[in-house]
């Protein structure tokens, strides 16, 4: 399943080593929202955490802050 152009937007923020937190101001969203779409992102990549959405987004060469 592709991801959201908002998805790629946030594993681009994660591969930069972004918090929530900092994804969340950045992006004028809420932490919690944040939290969503890192959850939704590792379920449609197959991936268990914040690192397999890095090295995914840099495979793909998805825009990294």
């Amino acid at each position: 399943m592709p991801l959201t152009e908002r998805e790629v937007e946030i594993a681009g923020q994660v591969a930069a080593g972004r918090t929530n937190a900092d994804i969340a101001a950045e992006l004028f969203i809420s932490a919690g929202t944040v939290k969503t779409h890192v959850a939704s992102i590792q379920r449609k990549l197959g991936v268990q955490n914040r690192v397999g959405i890095a090295v995914y987004a840099w495979e793909m060469g998805y825009p990294v802050p």
